[in-house]
């Protein structure tokens, strides 16, 4: 078994924050327009009413547990950048948090912080984790700059915490916040809520999320009105949107990896949850909306090429075996690191599984454009995008 290492770049160090991802993404503003303000790609209510009833999608929790201000990027001086590349686990918890932070796009992209002198504790517990991933899932000035460029944190400033809890037996994150979640538009409350649940399962052993206010949970959305489950998982979905032509009622929700760059050209992976028509086979039809590739060709580009197929894929105890055809490939041609890569987020993303046997017109002695061999299974990406200055 190997593990996969993902893409990487050259670009600057950044000693303060190491920015990984395991996942991207957000239902994002395009095209110039404020992310905070235009809601584009947001979905109406009942379409994310039909996402969290959806008994046959992602809601539950044995599914989803392994599946795992305004930007102003233009011009900006902040010499912060994104490397696609994936890394090992930090050897000790404390190095490093995944936290989601909204993209020049208005997307979601998980990030892996090293933590600052700031943020070192003597107490190195899970609990403390979780309090450092909301801290900097908040706005602040003082944090801003060491972000990379166009990236934001999705909690306004001032909003507070009175108790993050870890329940360990029951893989559950409980926050509870001191007054109500006031002052956001539709697309911005649930964007929060996406990176409070995708940020808090990160964290080893946690998979489910509850929020409270004042002691009271939070049943639905002050300013969408959306009902809110009690106990949310990443069912809850991450950069939601829908298939074309798909009836809501009748959908599941499969969660992708794109790719999206920077304005300095540095990439990175967006995770997005689309809704299509509901099967049984989950990872077929991941697989083939992965091929279509993104719905938003400007702020998201396409991981396979268009003539590539499935021929087959299965799944045996902890590996999913994917086999692929595209007609004019051969074994001395190298396939696109980029693009396997997002399969295997993908793929390990809808099934829980930790690995991935790939196969290309029958043949697995292949390597890909970062000189990997794919003669092994390989594991998810602990991390993945690197933040780099």
């Amino acid at each position: 078994m190997i593990r996969l290492p993902g893409r990487r770049r050259k670009t600057r160090l950044l000693p303060a924050l190491v920015l990984l991802l395991p996942l991207l993404s957000a239902c994002g503003a395009v095209g110039g327009q404020d992310p905070q303000t235009a809601p584009i790609d947001a979905p109406p209510a009942q379409q994310e009413q039909s996402m969290l009833q959806d008994s046959g999608g992602v809601t539950d929790t044995e599914t989803v547990a392994g599946m795992n201000t305004d930007s102003e990027s233009k011009g900006d001086t902040n010499a912060n950048a994104v490397d696609a590349a994936a890394s090992p686990a930090p050897s000790h918890p404390e190095e490093g948090v995944t936290v989601y932070l909204r993209d020049r796009n208005g997307y979601l992209a998980p990030m892996t912080l090293n933590l600052t002198s700031g943020d070192s504790s003597d107490d190195s517990s899970a609990e403390t984790l979780a309090k450092t991933a909301l801290t900097w899932l908040t706005q602040d000035a003082s944090r801003t700059e060491q972000l990379p460029a166009g990236f934001t944190a999705v909690i306004p400033q001032g909003m507070k915490a009175d108790s993050v809890k870890l329940d360990a037996k029951k893989s559950t994150v409980s926050i509870d916040f001191a007054a109500p979640l006031a002052g956001m538009n539709a697309t911005q409350e649930r964007k929060m809520i996406e990176a409070l649940v995708w940020t808090m399962t990160e964290l080893p052993g946690m998979d489910k999320v509850r929020l409270s206010v004042a002691g009271k949970p939070i049943r639905a959305l002050p300013a969408s009105g959306l009902p809110v489950d009690e106990v949310l998982t990443r069912g809850f979905g991450i950069n939601l949107e829908a298939a074309q032509g798909v009836h809501l009622m009748r959908s599941m929700p499969v969660t992708l990896y794109f790719a999206a760059s920077t304005d300095n050209g540095d990439g990175y992976f967006v995770p997005v949850t689309r809704l299509v028509d509901r099967t049984s086979d989950r990872i077929g039809a991941a697989l083939g909306e992965l091929i279509k590739g993104p719905q938003d060709n400007q702020g998201l580009h396409a991981v396979l090429p268009p003539g590539i197929t499935v021929e087959k894929h299965s799944q045996k105890d902890d590996t999913v075996n994917v086999a692929l055809r595209e007609e004019g490939w051969s074994l001395d041609t190298a396939v696109p690191s980029e693009m396997t890569e997002a399969l295997v987020l993908t793929v390990t993303e809808m099934t829980g599984a930790p690995q991935v046997k790939l196969a290309m017109n029958g043949s697995d002695s292949f390597v890909d454009t970062e000189r990997r061999s794919y003669a092994q299974p390989v594991t998810r990406p602990v991390t993945v995008n690197v933040l780099k200055r």
